[in-house]
């Protein structure tokens, strides 16, 4: 059964083996009131998006460390070579051994080359998510380290001073310990 995905415009890919319609983020005061400004619900529709990502790869792996370094990997030239290899078995495989299995071969290098596309976008959005995570980190510090630095200037009353010297133990600095005074690493 083949039912088609309905993106946020109510187009349809017609590919997809399940129904997904996106969510609508709201746009009332409680949401987005900037550019920058990302509301717990849409984070939690965002959540939901990735998760029905996830639903649509239920193939995808794991690999350990040593795993990757014993794979051999599909890059540019070895894609290529692989496309090269399928077009001279399409044209003639009798050479090749009974146990190879052409379609699977064939599946595997389009399976890859749709992963590789959808590696790209998710790679582009990773890379503007961690900018803006970033940018908006610093503005929150830089907003942090004034209103710290008025509060520490104003010198109004006990409570405060209090509270500024608890946020000034981040700035405390800690004596540096000698080699012999270092603690031991336990593995």
């Amino acid at each position: 059964m083949n039912k088609s995905t309905t993106n946020g415009n109510g187009t349809s890919n017609g590919n997809s083996t399940s129904q997904t319609i996106l969510p609508s983020f709201s746009s009332d005061a409680s949401s987005s009131t900037s550019a920058e400004h990302l509301s717990q619900s849409d984070r939690d529709n965002i959540l939901n998006l990735i998760t029905q990502i996830n639903d649509f790869l239920p193939f995808l792996r794991d690999l350990s460390a040593e795993e990757r370094k014993s794979m051999l990997g599909m890059g540019n030239k070895n894609r290529i070579f692989a496309g090269k290899v399928l077009e001279v078995i399409q044209q003639k495989s009798d050479f090749l051994p009974r146990s190879f299995d052409t379609e699977k071969f064939q599946q595997d290098l389009a399976t890859f080359d749709r992963l590789s596309t959808i590696l790209m976008a998710l790679n582009q959005l990773r890379d503007l998510v961690d900018a803006t995570t970033i940018a908006i980190g610093t503005e929150a510090y830089e907003n942090a380290l004034t209103a710290y630095r008025h509060a520490k200037a104003s010198g109004q009353g006990a409570s405060l001073e209090s509270m500024m010297a608890e946020m000034a133990q981040r700035f405390a600095r800690k004596p540096k310990q000698k080699d012999d005074e270092k603690p031991e690493i336990k593995e």
